[in-house]
Order: C-alpha cells, then structure tokens, then sequence
C-alpha cells in the first residue's frame, strides 16, 4: 500500500494501475493503463468493449517483468483482487 506517499524516487518504483471509462456513441470503452510515479509516464496500457480479468492482464503483460521491490498499486476492485490478477502480479514482483 502507498500510504498516500505517492512520491518515487527513481522509475519503476512505484506503479499505479487503473481503468478509466470512455463513452464512445451508444457504446462505452475501457482503458486500463499502468502509470509510472516517478515521471507520471503511462508505461502500459490496453483498450477493450468489455472489462475482464484477461483485460488488464494484457496491460500487465505489455511491459518486461518489473523489476524487485517494485510496488503496483491498484483500487483493489474485483477485477484487481482476482485470483489470475493476483498470480500475475505476484509473478511479475519475483521475476
């Protein structure tokens, strides 16, 4: 958890991840996108019609392993919390 200290001190240090809805005509469209603190640099990101675990598995997946001590942040919704996302991320934390 960040603890509202949202300053990095160098890149790929402290991460932040989201999905930001976009009306596009009658539909909605999603962004999820991974934000470097560091610099405010989106370092990923990934559009979609529907929001899912493989979604923003795709966002996590478009950058090379992170390196050790590196924190992501998230909101923690479902999508978040889930058990492939978790994996993922843990995965990537370790590599």
């Amino acid at each position: 958890m960040l603890n509202f200290n949202s300053r990095a001190d160098r890149p790929l240090q402290k991460l932040v991840t989201d999905i930001t809805y976009l009306p596009f005509g009658p539909k909605q469209l999603y962004i999820s996108s991974i934000q470097d603190l560091f610099n405010g640099e989106i370092i990923a990101y990934s559009m979609a019609g529907c929001q899912n675990v493989e979604f923003v598995l795709d966002t996590l997946n478009q950058h090379s392993p992170l390196p050790e001590g590196c924190m992501l942040h998230s909101d923690q919704g479902s999508i978040y919390t889930s058990y492939a996302y978790e994996q993922k991320s843990k995965k990537e934390a370790s590599s």
